[in-house]
This record gives structure tokens, C-alpha cells and sequence, in this order.
């Protein structure tokens, strides 16, 4: 059961150095597009939309191995701090803010401008709670 556990920590790892990079890589990509030329946009937004599927089985990977290793190693959540249930919400807000982003970024590459107004916001938002899930998930695994 070790082993097993231990895979499935190393898969949630893997997901999060990948989610992460969608997090971060993503509002970086934006962040090019008010400079950018007609030519250079519609490759920005398929190096967004691509870091954006990296993020989207990203957090399925981790709605799957978190799940399995809070049963597997802990038996259930009784016991868990109020840190774990703060990183529950947070990763519902997070899902919330990918979601919203993702139908977002679609308007904007559809030449809606506040669309694209709020996609820089929209991106600090996520990676802000990204970090936030991390932190909280220190405190409550450690």
C-alpha cells in the first residue's frame, strides 16, 4: 500500500509542477498580447490555450490522487485542521477561477476587449490562489 501511496504522491507532484506552470505561464503569455502584432496573436493564444490543457489535466490528476491518498493514508478527513478544509475551499475557488478564465479567453480571442481587459486579472487571480493552496496544504499535511 506504501508504494501505491507513494505513486500517487509523486503523480499529484508531477500535477502540480504542471499546473503550476499553466498557472504562472499563462498570464505571462497574456501579458504579451497588448504588444503583440496581428501576425504574433493568434500564436500567443495557442501557446495560452495550450498551457491552458496543460493546467485543465493538471487539476484532474490532482481532484484524483488527492482524493485517493487522503483515503488511502489517512482513512478519511476526521482529524484534518481547519487548514485542509481552508485548501478545500480554496481549490474550489481555484476550479471557479479556471473555469471563468478559460470561457474568458475565449471571448477575448473572439476580439471581445473586456474580455481581454480582464484576462490579466483573471490570471493574478488563479495563480494567487494557487500559491494560497500550496501554503495551506503545507499547514495541513505537515
Amino acid at each position: 500500500m506504501d508504494v501505491l501511496v507513494n505513486l500517487l504522491f509523486w503523480i499529484h507532484l508531477t500535477a502540480l509542477a504542471f499546473g503550476g506552470a499553466a498557472a504562472f505561464g499563462i498570464p505571462v503569455v497574456g501579458s504579451r498580447m497588448r504588444s503583440a502584432t496581428a501576425e504574433t496573436r493568434p500564436l500567443l493564444f495557442s501557446l495560452a490555450d495550450s498551457l491552458s490543457k496543460l493546467g485543465r489535466g493538471a487539476i484532474g490528476a490532482l481532484i484524483i490522487t488527492g482524493p485517493l491518498m487522503v483515503w488511502l493514508k489517512f482513512g478519511g478527513t476526521a482529524g484534518f485542521t481547519w487548514w485542509f478544509w481552508a485548501k478545500m475551499v480554496l481549490v474550489v475557488l481555484l476550479l471557479i477561477a479556471i473555469i471563468y478564465a478559460g470561457i474568458n479567453a475565449k471571448r477575448a480571442e473572439g476580439g471581445d476587449m473586456a474580455a481581454a481587459q480582464r484576462a490579466p486579472m483573471l490570471g493574478m487571480t488563479a495563480a494567487g490562489l494557487f500559491i494560497l493552496v500550496i501554503l495551506c496544504a503545507v499547514f495541513a499535511f505537515n
